[in-house]
């Protein structure tokens, strides 16, 4: 895989989803979702196969001043995400609007996982996790495909 994405700042798509409050359960490294956090730095990186838009990873570290800070972050995530749940959000692009139906929060321990799935789009879906480790919040994203290949809407509107 290659790095296809690197930043140091956090990203606003905000603009991009129907419904703002779930902003966090589509996106990495949102300002909106991050901004009372207290962060004080992060990196946000995109991997894919080169020429593969049907199978790529995100993952985003965010540094707080404190473990404190870092976990009234996960807590605070965890309720916006368990709240989006059930619920379906819409992105777009210059070329279409893609509905996203948000699952379920899985939570262990320190680590909160949540699968969104695109609808209509044969198997196109993306896994998010979250976790809190000391003064740390980690969140990865896993973009896939079953079955697809040559996706006719891109990346569902969804990654850079």
């Amino acid at each position: 895989m290659t790095i296809t994405s690197d930043l140091t700042t956090m990203s606003d798509h905000s603009a991009d989803v129907s419904d703002l409050e779930c902003l966090g359960a589509m996106y990495g490294a949102q300002t909106p979702v991050y901004a009372k956090s207290g962060w004080t730095a992060m990196r946000d990186q995109v991997a894919r196969e080169p020429g593969d838009n049907d199978h790529w990873v995100e993952q985003a570290a965010v540094l707080y001043p404190s473990a404190r800070h870092a976990e009234k972050f996960f807590n605070e995530s965890r309720v916006h995400l368990e709240s989006c749940a059930g619920r379906t959000n819409s992105t777009h692009d210059e070329t279409a609007t893609y509905v996203w139906q948000i699952d379920a929060i899985k939570v262990m321990d320190d680590l909160i996982a949540q699968r969104t799935a695109q609808k209509d789009a044969e198997g196109w879906a993306c896994q998010h996790a979250l976790a809190v480790v000391l003064n740390l919040t980690v969140e990865a994203w896993i973009q896939h495909s079953r079955g697809r290949s040559n996706h006719s809407h891109g990346n569902g509107g969804k990654r850079r």
